[in-house]
């Protein structure tokens, strides 16, 4: 009984057929391909910092894969437990994924920096390699190293210490202050009672610390340490300082029924004064250090590479450290001859933590006016001291290149020479020449009008001594003794003259040279500062601009110096020193520590103008 379709027909079957298992068999290969394409085998650490003594865990992972033959690496210097392998699955987004793991325990025996090397596991035929770990092992505190002094009155079972990350620091430089609990004693929470004043330093409290707890052996006894408060400490002043002591107060728990009825027993604790040496930072520093101390990084930007002698050009510099950021100052841009250069604004200021310490960023904006046109180019540094190394690094920026073309206000320096008079060639005239040139002579002329000027002034004069109305022997003189006939003494056109006298002509102050900075700046007074520097410029602008004290407001100081032709860069600096000047008189708002800033800025929007209206 065979088929009663065509040959055809059952040929085209046959082949659907192998098309679907090729498909198939296909579809199994790229899962295969996947499969192997997704398994890595990597190394870890526990912990970023290693502490020479304390015990931490290293793991090897194999995802993807089922791992057999597994091979540790060598562990030069480090003292290994035993492994442990641990096998898993994890679901993602529908997505299945199995995970194997090998961990060991590891002590270092002393600091230093260690390679870990790779480790092997075979896995679908292959043998895979996993990726060395560098380990930084550092020392114990004093507190690790069983020379933790333990406070008296106590059997030793609990203490607190308090300690520094190191032992020496640079004025400057983060700091960070700890407290640890070693016990031996279960705990249930503590409190804070007492911390100490840290004079002539700069503190702010941490929120994102370690509170793992770490197992350490101090004089024969092992003991659970746990960090229980962490400040970031900045000195101020260079030498020897002694911290007194923290009063902290944690809860004991109680065995057995009286645990159970009258909870855990509060016990008060306090830490031993610790001791910090603090120096001054060399006196060998370079021109661009602005009191950074630490690490720094920095990036350099500009709002355009082309513009005209009529535009300005701005320059935002971003810089981030860990150090004091209240003894930061703004970097020094030095710029060729061809670019005047304002005094910098700080645009945004921040204080952030991280995982490990405090950072500070800072973005200030430079604003530059170019006064000669030509390809220019910015080369920018900044330099700042580096604790870990005890010396001074620089950090480049790449070459700024700028383009400036003419304005349209633009004069070449040779445009703007004053040209030299020439001296006239030596005279060879006639005598009638001479006669000629003498009688038409202004000189001669007013000498001979000087005769009849005196005729005329003496006619004057007795003119007015006839008709004097001050006069009181002038029957004419006083008030409503007119005759008729009489008229009311007026102008040539006329017109009555008011009987009240004309209004005076409003006087203006004497232009003064630009005050010195140590005639106006107190740190204690800067309300005196600013309002010193306000009435300058009211006096500065009523004398050279002739400019009312009605009119002493922003708008009309806008107006009028543009009508006298002044440049918008320098009127919007003008008008910014006027507003910082009204809100510290005004406002309350005077910053002190932008006074000579404030100072250098006026001086240069000043002069500016002298030179330029």
């Amino acid at each position: 009984m065979g088929c009663s379709c065509p040959r055809s027909c059952r040929t085209t079957g046959v082949f659907t057929l192998g098309t679907w298992a090729g498909a198939l068999f296909l579809l199994l290969y790229s899962w295969s391909l996947q499969a192997q394409s997704g398994i890595t085998f990597e190394g870890s650490v526990s912990t970023k910092e290693v502490i020479a003594g304390v015990p931490f865990e290293l793991s090897f992972t194999l995802k993807n894969a089922e791992g057999s033959r597994f091979n540790p690496p060598a562990l030069t210097g480090f003292k290994r437990g035993g492994i442990s392998e641990v096998r898993g699955m994890s679901i993602i987004n529908g997505r299945s994924s199995s995970n194997q793991s090998w961990t060991m325990e590891l002590i270092a025996s002393k600091p230093g920096t260690y390679v870990i090397g790779s480790a092997t596991v075979s896995a679908n035929g292959r043998q895979l390699s996993s990726n060395p770990i560098t380990v930084q092992v550092i020392p114990l505190s004093a507190s690790s190293k069983g020379q933790v002094n333990i406070p008296p009155g106590n059997d030793g079972k609990i203490f607190i210490a308090a300690e520094f990350d190191k032992k020496e620091a640079w004025v400057g430089q983060q700091l960070t202050w700890r407290i640890r609990l070693y016990t031996q004693l279960s705990v249930e929470g503590y409190d804070l009672l007492d911390l100490p004043e840290f004079e002539k330093f700069f503190t702010r409290e941490k929120v994102r610390y370690d509170k793992r707890v770490e197992y350490l052996t101090i004089k024969g006894k092992k003991y659970a340490v746990r960090t229980l408060h962490e400040e970031a400490v900045f000195p101020q002043e260079a030498g020897e300082y002694t911290i007194p002591p923290a009063r902290i107060s944690v809860g004991i728990e109680q065995p057995g029924a009286q645990g159970f009825l009258f909870g855990p027993k509060p016990v008060a604790l306090e830490t031993q004064p610790i001791k910090l040496k603090v120096k001054s930072l060399p006196q060998t520093a370079p021109a661009t250090f602005t009191g950074g101390v630490g690490s720094y990084e920095w990036t350099v930007t500009t709002d355009t590479s082309t513009l005209s002698t009529d535009d300005a050009l701005t320059v935002i510099i971003e810089v981030t450290g860990n150090g004091d950021s209240r003894r930061f100052a703004a970097p020094i841009l030095q710029t060729p001859p061809a670019f005047e250069v304002f005094e910098p604004r700080v645009m945004e200021e921040e204080e952030y933590e991280s995982e490990t310490e405090i950072m500070h960023r800072k973005k200030f904006e430079y604003v530059l006016l170019p006064k000669d046109t030509g390809l220019q180019t910015l080369s920018l540094s900044l330099s700042y001291f580096d604790a870990d190394s005890s010396r001074f690094r620089d950090l480049h920026a790449d070459s700024i290149r700028i383009r400036v073309n003419a304005g349209k206000n633009f004069k070449s320096p040779e445009d703007l020479a004053i040209p030299q008079p020439i001296a006239p060639a030596p005279s060879s005239d006639s005598f009638s020449e001479k006669i000629n040139r003498w009688l038409q002579s202004p000189l001669l002329w007013s000498i001979l009008a000087l005769p009849f000027l005196a005729l005329g002034l003496i006619a004057i004069l007795r003119r007015k001594k006839t008709s004097n109305p001050s006069n009181p022997s002038n029957p004419s003189n006083r008030q409503g003794d007119h005759k008729q006939g009489d008229h009311k003494q007026g102008d040539h056109k006329g017109r009555p003259y008011s009987n009240q006298s004309n209004p005076p002509v409003p006087t203006f102050h004497t232009l003064t040279p630009f005050p010195p900075l140590t005639t106006l700046t107190n740190p204690s007074e800067p309300e005196r500062f600013y309002d010193a520097l306000f009435h300058y410029l009211q006096d500065w602008l009523g004398s050279k601009f002739r400019i009312q004290p009605a009119q002493m407001n922003e708008s009309d100081i806008s107006r009028i110096l543009q009508e006298r032709g002044a440049s918008p860069i320098r009127i919007q600096a003008l008008l910014s020193v006027w507003q910082l000047c009204e809100q510290a008189i005004y406002g309350g708002h005077a910053p002190a520590e932008e006074m000579e800033s404030t100072w250098l800025l006026t001086k240069q929007v000043v002069e500016a103008l002298e030179r330029e209206v």
